[in-house]
């Protein structure tokens, strides 16, 4: 794209985003911004309602718990 000049503007456009949704082996998940698959779901109307209830809890949950869902979490052994 090239330079923007006075009295021009640039279209804003929505950014692309892949499904966040899948299905594997009959049932739905979902992926989170981190990585994770979170599932499984028995519909894909679940998992999408699931994601609502995850958004939630990200808003809600210390740092602690949130680690728990990246891709450099540490478990108990």
């Amino acid at each position: 794209m090239g330079t923007i000049r006075t009295g021009e503007y640039q279209e804003q456009k929505p950014a692309v985003r892949s499904d966040r949704f899948f299905k594997l082996h009959n049932f739905w998940f979902f992926a989170t911004r981190e990585g994770s698959a979170v599932g499984p779901f028995d519909s894909k109307e679940g998992a999408v309602q699931a994601v609502s209830d995850y958004v939630e809890f990200v808003q809600k949950a210390g740092p602690e718990a949130l680690e728990f869902f990246t891709s450099n979490a540490r478990y108990a052994v």
